[in-house]
């Protein structure tokens, strides 16, 4: 009797911690939400089998698989479905080099300048310079130098000289002009691809007038500086020689009206301050060198 009692009370302690460490085992081999856990196939084939023929069933199927044979994990990931294929951008030639910084362009330049209203046609030349906003859009500063000079002679014939002859001109004056602008500029060109690219510019900015002169006969003489603000605009087609070289040619219209302050005495009046104003109108034609770095 005694004996019985004991094996009662063994197996009401026993019952419980059996219960508990089922659960532990299940708690293992439950599901990880990063993890796909799931018994072999032939396995699950075989539990199935076994069912038909009325023998005992496994209390659990993940857990009499997972008695047999280990259990196989799948890593879960995301799919890459939403990944498209994104064709490269394409650059333009100037924009090859780099990328990241914006490139610069400049142009040197020689041509000529006709004033409308003062002067005769000169000689013309300077160049430009700036980045490269893209493409199409170019900002930067623009510096000129146009020059006319005049000189009056008196020719005074031939004379006999050791191997030949010479001809003698005696000079009654000379003078010069040069006109100087600065210009702040903006020029929009074509696409890079096309054989001959048009383009086209205007700029502001302030010019300077350099005159000055020399009268040998009455041994009088003149030098003054004019100035003031200008604008002038262009247009023009440029020849792609490689990828970042051009030959340009082009037209322009310069419109300017430049002035200069002297204090002078005039009969009656006394001391007064004279303005004086030269109009610097003109059209001009240029050939160019343009390359980007």
């Amino acid at each position: 009797m005694r004996m019985n009692l004991w094996l009662v009370i063994l197996a009401a302690v026993a019952l419980p911690l059996v219960a508990a460490a089922d659960a532990g085992v299940s708690g293992i081999l439950s599901p990880n939400p990063s993890f796909n856990v799931s018994a072999p196939a032939k396995v699950l084939d075989v539990l199935a089998a076994d069912a038909a023929l009325g023998m005992p069933k496994a209390p659990d199927v993940l857990g009499a698989g997972a008695a047999i044979a280990p259990p196989m994990l799948s890593l879960k990931t995301e799919s890459a479905s939403h990944v498209r294929y994104r064709p490269a951008v394409y650059r333009p030639r100037l924009y090859a080099s780099s990328a990241s910084a914006i490139p610069l362009t400049a142009q040197i330049h020689i041509g000529f300048f006709h004033p409308i209203d003062n002067f005769s046609t000169g000689f013309d030349g300077g160049f430009r310079v700036g980045p490269q906003l893209d493409p199409h859009i170019q900002v930067g500063l623009a510096m000129d130098w146009w020059h006319r000079s005049d000189n009056r002679v008196l020719d005074l014939g031939t004379v006999e000289a050791p191997g030949g002859t010479a001809s003698q001109e005696l000079i009654l004056s000379e003078s010069s002009a040069n006109l100087v602008p600065i210009l702040f500029f903006v020029q929009v060109s074509g696409n890079e691809n096309m054989s001959v690219i048009p383009y086209g510019g205007a700029g502001v900015g302030y010019e300077w007038l350099f005159l000055s002169a020399n009268n040998y006969l009455t041994r009088e003489s003149f030098d003054q500086t004019f100035d003031g603000l200008g604008w002038r605009v262009w247009v023009g087609a440029g020849l792609p020689l490689d990828w970042s070289v051009r030959l340009n040619g082009e037209v322009f219209f310069n419109v300017c009206e430049v002035s200069s302050e002297m204090d002078v005495n005039i009969t009656d009046y006394g001391r007064a301050t004279v303005r004086d104003v030269i109009k610097m109108n003109g059209v001009g034609m240029r050939l160019g060198l343009s390359w980007g770095f």
